[in-house]
């Protein structure tokens, strides 16, 4: 995963990532035949993003957004890391559970549908901080020399257990190399968009361009209250507006 944070600190919440998109890569570089379901599942239960929202949504439910983006772009990672071949699909209507390993935070994985659309129905179950659920898409896979690359759409609605909420609509795309490459940093790259929203008026806009720079920007009615700069490799900050 990114293993990015979020933290308030002079008016800037910064969401520190870069060395560990490599170490993401690495962990799952000696892998085949993927199944997606199961890696959706896992990158799900990371909800430590969800907790720096739970943090921040009483008295900055921008930086709760914010951290709310970037669990699904963890999540949007974390799900693409290491494939390298067209993952495996579970049979329609199966559903796949995945839990963390004290097994308190659970994922349900449900496979809707095939070709010419894969389709996921997911929902996450994390006790003290909240609840996760939404959908995913494949829609195409492309070969391009060495690399594969792959459309995989997220609708996402988040409640906190004090009520906040966040809904994110994504249009994001991966590549990844088809032939792994011991040592050979990040193999896996997203980029695309997202629009987000929240139960305090706040909405945004996230893109991330197919070389990881990042940008975008959060507003509250006409105002922009805090913006999106960095990178996917070097980390994404989310700064915001201070009086």
């Amino acid at each position: 995963m990114l293993n990015t944070i979020v933290r308030r600190a002079l008016g800037v919440a910064a969401i520190a990532g870069g060395a560990a998109v490599a170490a993401a890569g690495a962990r799952y570089s000696t892998s085949r035949r993927i199944n997606a379901a199961q890696r959706l599942g896992e990158a799900l239960i990371e909800t430590d993003r969800l907790a720096d929202a739970l943090k921040y949504s009483d008295t900055e439910p921008e930086a709760a957004l914010a951290a709310c983006a970037v669990y699904l772009i963890n999540v949007a990672h974390d799900a693409a890391a290491g494939i390298s071949a067209p993952p495996t699909i579970d049979p329609i209507g199966n559903e796949r559970k995945v839990s963390s390993f004290d097994g308190s935070i659970t994922a349900s994985v449900i496979t809707t549908a095939h070709e010419p659309q894969a389709r996921w129905q997911f929902e996450v179950d994390s006790p003290g901080i909240g609840r996760v659920s939404g959908s995913r898409r494949l829609i195409s896979s492309k070969f391009t020399g060495p690399k594969v690359s792959m459309q995989t759409p997220d609708t996402v609605s988040i409640r906190l257990v004090n009520g906040y909420f966040a809904n994110i609509e994504s249009d994001l795309e991966f590549t990844g190399n088809l032939l792994a490459v011991p040592f050979a940093g990040q193999v896996t790259t997203v980029f695309g968009g997202a629009s987000l929203s929240d139960s305090n008026g706040n909405v945004g806009r996230l893109k991330i361009e197919p070389t990881g720079m990042v940008s975008g920007t959060i507003t509250h009615g006409t105002d922009v209250i805090g913006r999106f700069e960095g990178s996917i490799s070097e980390g994404i900050q989310f700064k915001q507006k201070t009086a």
